[in-house]
């Protein structure tokens, strides 16, 4: 029920009531009565326009998202590049040159780790000496244990 279809009810019942209508205490019911009418149609006025503004946001709020698509829509792409980016060098893949043929080669760690590779280009044999865990740049042997 209604705050409008309550106060019509009590309207209802003061009505069925016969009081006599020159009296004060009828005078006070009928006023107080129709301050709860004008007050329940202020609650339903402010209801309609709160459901107006919640329309108009919600039609903002698409010709927002709309914007931001055209806007940022190049810069998503520049983030999936910036991703890729970022997977390859997770992959811990390294350059060299070739010194036989100047071919340019990556390997992974893995094959660091072998020690040589053979150029798939010209044949030459590259051999790779095991960093240390010592910590030093030069390490042939460790040469630091003094």
């Amino acid at each position: 029920m209604t705050s409008q279809e309550k106060v019509a009810y009590l309207k209802g019942l003061l009505a069925g009531l016969e009081l006599d209508q020159d009296k004060k205490e009828t005078k006070l019911f009928n006023a107080i009565i129709d301050v709860l009418d004008d007050l329940a149609h202020d609650v339903l006025d402010i209801e309609d326009d709160i459901i107006d503004m919640c329309e108009q946001i919600d039609g903002i709020d698409d010709d927002l998202a709309a914007l931001e698509d055209d806007i940022y829509e190049d810069d998503d792409d520049e983030d999936d590049e910036d991703d890729e980016d970022d997977e390859d060098e997770d992959d811990d893949f390294f350059e060299i040159n070739c010194p036989g043929c100047g071919e340019e080669l990556y390997v992974d760690g893995d094959i660091l780790e072998d020690g040589s590779l053979e150029c798939p280009k010209c044949g030459r044999v590259m051999e790779f000496i095991p960093a240390c865990d010592c910590g030093c740049e030069d390490c042939e042997g460790c040469e630091d244990d003094d």
